[in-house]
């Protein structure tokens, strides 16, 4: 694409190519920032995640504690990392929920097909993007890098005893569930949240 805008445009095509491509990457960027931050108030909301993130500003009704967590963890990857390794695990971490959506559905086409569905997508699609997903998600093992993708699997694994620790309190731990109500109350009174 460079080479053909530049034999075709110039400079000024290249420019003009490049402030597209930003554009373009700036709107994927808000998309999923926005997105992301509302599948953790709907998981916080659900019971899935600590209350805390599922705290809502009274004056703009937005999840303003999701937003923070989001940026947040987003500044500490970016600081921590290049870039183009945020890329390489955002992508290699979610795809593996992907696959699981998508296989998801699957079974259940064949196990409850008496079940009502708002909408009966064709079966390729999710039989593709499963084999698209296990590919993204098994192709970094085979590279130099596999040891990276094995401490994301480790990060996201590290997802089960966090939630049963913090969302479910498996272990009674004396105290925890003060705390996590204490903690919930002290940001919904500096946020402004409800």
């Amino acid at each position: 694409a460079v080479v053909s805008t530049q034999s075709t445009g110039g400079e000024a095509g290249l420019v003009v190519l490049a402030v597209i491509v930003m554009l373009s990457s700036l709107g994927g960027v808000q998309c999923t920032f926005l997105y992301s931050s509302r599948y953790i108030h709907s998981g916080a909301v659900e019971g899935l995640l600590p209350q805390v993130l599922g705290l809502v500003s009274t004056r703009f009704k937005t999840p303003i504690v999701s937003i923070l967590y989001v940026a947040l963890t987003t500044v500490v990857f970016v600081l921590i990392g290049n870039i183009d390794a945020l890329i390489d695990s955002a992508s290699f971490t979610m795809f593996p929920f992907i696959v699981l959506c998508c296989t998801g559905v699957i079974v259940m086409r064949y196990t409850h097909p008496e079940l009502p569905r708002p909408y009966r997508v064709p079966l390729i699609f999710p039989v593709l993007m499963t084999l698209f997903g296990l590919f993204v998600f098994i192709s970094p093992f085979t590279g130099d890098n596999w040891g990276i993708s094995l401490l994301w699997v480790g990060l996201t694994l590290l997802g089960f005893p966090i939630y049963y620790v913090l969302v479910k309190d498996v272990f009674k731990i004396p105290g925890l569930a003060w705390a996590m109500k204490k903690l919930r109350d002290v940001t919904a009174d500096a946020l402004g949240c409800e």
